[in-house]
C-alpha cells in the first residue's frame, strides 16, 4: 500500500514539474516573441523625458511568488513598485543628454513614497533644471505625495477638462492612526502578556489599549510635526508662498474652497500652488514647441524606455577595479532566509560576508528602510557588519524612509550614519508579546491540563496560563536586551549609556532631530554615504556595485512578467482609492501581531513609524 501511494505521489510530482516547465516555456516564448516583434526603444534627437513612476517608490523591489499569485488569485489592490535608483539614474543621465530637451512629470499613477525618497527625487529634478532644461508637471490633480515632486517643476499645470472630487492640490497633513484591539481581545478572551523596556515603546499599545496613550501622542505629534514643517518649508522655498499662506490653505481648506464656489483648481492657482489651467490639446502644443512633433502628440520617451535605450547592454564593471558595495535592507527584520525586498537574518548576513570576503570590495554601504523586527536577527546582521569593520572595511549606513528600533540596532555601531531630514528613526526600545488562550478555549468547553518534570513545565503551551518562571525569564530578557541596545548605541555613537537612555525609551525621532541628538552623523543621501565610504578608504577611482540575492534566469524572467502585469493592471484600473483598498486589507498592526504571535521572542519594532 505504501509503495502504491509512493508511486502515485511520484506521478503527482512529475505532473507538477511538467506543468511548471510547460508554463515556463510558454512564458519564455511569449517574451521572446514580444522582444523580437517590438521595436527597440530609441531616443529621438529632440525629446521630452516622461518621469512616470507607478505605484510605490522603493529602494528594492519585492520578489513576487508566482505560485502564490496563481493559488490566491491576482490581488488588484497590490501596488506595483518603481525603483528609486532608476529614477535618479535617468534624471542624472538626461541632464547631460543633448537629445533630452525637457522633463515632464506624469505623476497620475504614483501612489506614494516616504518623504525621504520624494526629497531625493526633488533634489535630482533641481539638478536637472540647473542644466538649463525646463521641467513641467501636468495632471488632473495632485495628492500630497505627488505635489512634493511636482513642486520642483518650472511650471505646474492642471488639466482644465478634468473634474476630480479632490481637485487642485489637496493636503491632508501627516497623521498616525494605529488600530487598537484591547476590547476585541477581551471579547475573544485572549490574554496578551506584555513585557517592554522604554516609556514610549508604543508597539505594544494596540493590545493593551483602545486608544493612543498621552505619552505616545506627545512623542508622535512631536516627530511628525518636524516632518510636516520640513514638507511645508520645501513647498514654500519652491513657490512664491508664505508659511502663513501654506498653513491657512492646509488648515482652512474648506473655508477657502467655499469662497471659490467649490473650484479646487481655481483655489490652487489663486493661492500660488499651480501656475495655470490648460487643456490637453494646448498642453501638447506647448510641449511640441519644445521637443518636437510626433503624430498628434510631442516627442517623448518614458522613464523605462529611456533607461533601456541609455544603459549599456551589459553592466560596465571592471572585475579588477576597486569597489564600494551597496546592500539594501528593506522591510521587517525576520530570522532565516528571505528573498530580495525582505530582511532575513541569514540571507542578509550572507551578502555581508560576501562583501567582506571579496578583496575588490573596499567599503560597504548599507541602505536601511525598516521599522525593525526580531532582536536575534538584528544582532546577527549587526555582528556581521562589525566583523566587516574589523576586517578593515568601513561600514556606512544610509537611512531611507525609516530605520527604527531593529533598523537602528543594525546601524548602531557603523563607522558613519547618514539620514534624510525626514527619516523616521530611533525607537530604541524592546518588547515581548506572549499570547495565551486558556480563557478562550474554556469558553468553548475545551480545557488543557497535564504534568511536567520541571518548574518550566508547559512553558510554551499557549493553552495554559503563562508559566510564572517563564514570566520572570522574559522580564529579565527584555531588561538585558534593552541594556545591550543602550550599550551598543553608546559604543557606536561615543556617548554615555545614561545619555543614550535619555533619548531612547522607545521614542521615535525625525532624522533632523536625530542629528542634533547624536544618533545620526549627518543629513545626506545614498550618494553622500558612498562618497563618505570613498573618503574613508582613500578611493578616487572605483565602481559602485549592488549586492543582492541572485535569482536564476528563469526566476528573473518570471519576476519581469509579473511586475509588468502588476504595473499594467494598475495603470488600466487607475489605481484604487485608499478607502476601497481598506476593505480588502488587514490592518498592519494585526499582521505584525500575528507574525510576532507565531514566533514569540524579543522584538525591536516600531509601530508608530509608518506615517500616512
Amino acid at each position: 500500500m505504501t509503495r502504491f501511494i509512493s508511486q502515485i505521489w511520484k506521478g503527482v510530482t512529475a505532473a507538477k514539474n511538467a506543468t511548471g516547465n510547460i508554463l515556463f516555456v510558454l512564458l519564455l516564448t511569449l517574451l521572446v516573441f514580444a522582444i523580437f516583434t517590438a521595436d527597440s526603444p530609441a531616443i529621438p534627437d529632440s525629446t521630452a523625458l516622461i518621469l512616470n513612476p507607478t505605484g510605490i517608490i522603493v529602494d528594492q523591489k519585492r520578489v513576487i511568488d508566482p505560485f502564490s499569485e496563481f493559488l490566491s488569485g491576482y490581488d488588484e489592490t497590490e501596488d506595483p513598485e518603481t525603483l528609486l535608483r532608476d529614477i535618479l539614474e535617468a534624471l542624472e543621465s538626461a541632464s547631460t543628454d543633448d537629445r533630452v530637451k525637457s522633463l515632464v512629470l506624469d505623476l497620475r499613477h504614483l501612489r506614494g513614497a516616504s518623504m525621504s525618497k520624494l526629497e531625493e527625487i526633488g533634489v535630482a529634478i533641481d539638478k536637472f533644471k540647473a542644466s538649463g532644461k525646463p521641467v513641467f508637471a501636468f495632471a488632473p490633480n495632485y495628492s500630497q505625495s505627488q505635489y512634493l515632486i511636482a513642486v520642483h517643476a518650472s511650471k505646474i499645470y492642471l488639466d482644465q477638462q478634468s473634474y476630480q472630487t479632490f481637485g487642485g492640490v489637496f493636503f491632508t497633513g501627516l497623521s498616525l492612526y494605529p488600530t487598537y484591539f484591547k476590547s476585541a481581545l477581551a471579547k475573544l478572551k485572549v490574554n496578551f502578556h506584555v513585557f517592554k523596556a522604554g516609556l514610549y515603546k508604543g508597539a505594544v499599545e494596540p493590545v493593551l489599549r483602545d486608544d493612543m496613550s498621552e505619552a505616545a501622542k506627545e512623542a508622535n505629534l512631536d516627530f511628525i510635526g518636524v516632518l510636516w514643517e520640513h514638507y511645508r518649508d520645501t513647498i514654500v522655498s519652491q513657490r512664491d508662498i508664505t508659511r502663513d499662506s501654506f498653513e491657512k490653505y492646509a488648515n482652512q481648506y474648506d473655508e477657502l474652497l467655499a469662497g471659490v464656489d467649490d473650484d479646487g483648481a481655481r483655489l490652487a492657482i489663486e493661492q500660488g500652488f499651480v501656475d495655470g489651467l490648460i487643456t490637453v490639446s494646448d498642453w501638447r502644443q506647448e510641449m511640441q514647441s519644445i521637443s518636437g512633433v510626433s503624430g498628434n502628440t510631442f516627442n517623448q520617451i518614458s522613464l523605462g524606455d529611456y533607461l533601456l535605450a541609455s544603459r549599456p547592454p551589459l553592466p560596465v564593471v571592471n572585475p579588477r577595479s576597486e569597489k564600494i558595495a551597496i546592500i539594501t535592507a528593506i522591510g521587517t527584520i525576520l530570522e532565516g532566509d528571505k528573498p530580495a525586498g525582505e530582511i532575513g537574518g541569514d540571507s542578509l548576513s550572507t551578502l555581508i560576508r560576501q562583501a567582506r570576503e571579496d578583496k575588490q570590495i573596499k567599503a560597504l554601504v548599507v541602505r536601511i528602510d525598516s521599522p525593525g523586527g526580531s532582536s536575534s536577527a538584528s544582532e546577527q546582521i549587526r555582528n556581521e557588519l562589525e566583523l566587516t569593520q574589523k576586517s578593515g572595511k568601513p561600514v556606512i549606513i544610509s537611512m531611507s524612509g525609516y530605520a527604527a528600533s531593529g533598523g537602528y540596532w543594525i546601524a548602531s555601531t557603523a563607522n558613519k550614519i547618514f539620514a534624510a531630514a525626514t527619516t523616521v528613526t530611533g525607537s530604541i526600545g524592546v518588547f515581548v508579546l506572549w499570547p495565551t488562550f486558556e480563557q478562550s478555549i474554556t469558553e468553548l468547553g475545551i480545557n488543557s491540563d497535564g504534568v511536567g518534570t520541571t518548574s518550566l513545565r508547559g512553558a510554551f503551551n499557549a493553552l495554559e496560563e503563562i508559566n510564572p518562571v517563564m514570566q520572570k525569564i522574559l522580564e529579565l530578557k527584555v531588561d538585558s536586551t534593552y541594556s545591550k541596545f543602550l550599550g551598543l548605541v553608546a559604543r557606536g555613537r561615543e556617548m554615555s549609556v545614561d545619555d543614550v537612555d535619555k533619548i531612547a525609551q522607545g521614542r521615535v525621532w525625525a532624522g533632523r532631530t536625530a542629528v542634533e541628538l547624536g544618533l545620526v552623523d549627518a543629513i545626506g543621501s545614498l550618494d553622500d554615504a558612498v562618497q563618505s565610504a570613498a573618503l574613508l578608504t582613500d578611493l578616487e577611482d572605483y565602481d559602485v556595485v549592488y549586492l543582492e540575492k541572485e535569482l536564476s534566469p528563469k526566476d528573473r524572467l518570471i519576476q519581469q512578467i509579473l511586475n509588468s502585469t502588476l504595473k499594467m493592471v494598475h495603470m488600466v484600473s487607475g489605481g484604487f482609492s485608499s478607502h476601497w483598498q481598506l476593505l480588502g486589507e488587514v490592518p498592519r498592526e494585526i499582521s505584525d501581531i500575528l507574525q510576532m504571535s507565531r514566533s514569540p521572542g524579543i522584538y525591536l519594532q516600531c509601530v508608530y513609524c509608518r506615517v500616512d
